[in-house]
């Protein structure tokens, strides 16, 4: 697989700012690689707004998602469960998809993935924050990611595997996208969150993928 990657590194930092700052520099990113004038956000852990004043405010429409409704702005949003509303909606309509999650947003991913495959060399905007590591440590995963890694959801050393087994589960959501990656940014919290951010630019290929 042939990716292009800019790698981000943040270094030992106590997390909060040097997570903002890594958040929204990836989003900057990916919204300049789609284009501010075709970008269309779903946000679907969109909480008070914090990336859609820092960056998706700039993209030509978004759509955010949250179980807690939040007033005070003028933001679009469903107040709901985002698994049922990502079944439930037209995915075609959305060129960027952002998942922070700070756990698993795998399963989100995963809807992702089986509802908006690629039109050759369409290009798609993913954000992705996986925040297993822990969890992984101790031998435990979704199922969503286990499912797509091709593992069982309990096994001893996925901790040590986890870079690894993060890419044969976004290996199989390009697969399932019909996409190879274009562009990659990547920027790893510290040591003790374990927490990794992700931008991705997906572009469609011929329709043959295997």
């Amino acid at each position: 697989m042939d990716i292009s990657q800019d790698l981000l590194r943040y270094g030992k930092r106590d997390n909060s700012k040097a997570a903002e700052n890594a958040k929204t520099r990836i989003r900057e990113m990916v919204l300049a690689a789609i284009g501010a004038e075709n970008a269309r956000v779903f946000d679907c852990f969109a909480g008070e707004g914090a990336m859609h004043r820092a960056v998706w405010h700039q993209a030509a429409d978004y759509v955010g998602c949250d179980k807690q409704w939040f007033g005070g702005d003028a933001r679009k949003a469903y107040v709901g469960d985002n698994r049922r509303v990502l079944r439930a909606i037209n995915l075609a309509q959305f060129s960027i998809f952002d998942c922070d999650h700070w756990g698993s947003p795998w399963e989100q991913l995963y809807i992702i993935a089986a509802r908006r495959p690629l039109a050759p060399e369409e290009r798609l905007g993913l954000v992705v924050t996986e925040g297993q590591g822990l969890k992984m440590n101790m031998g435990g995963t979704s199922k969503a990611f286990a499912k797509l890694a091709g593992i069982k959801s309990h096994m001893p050393g996925m901790g040590a595997a986890r870079n690894a087994l993060i890419e044969r589960a976004l290996q199989r959501i390009l697969v399932m996208m019909n996409a190879t990656i274009e562009r990659r940014w990547q920027a790893d919290g510290n040591k003790g969150s374990r927490v990794t951010y992700m931008g991705l630019v997906l572009r469609g290929g011929d329709g043959h993928a295997e």
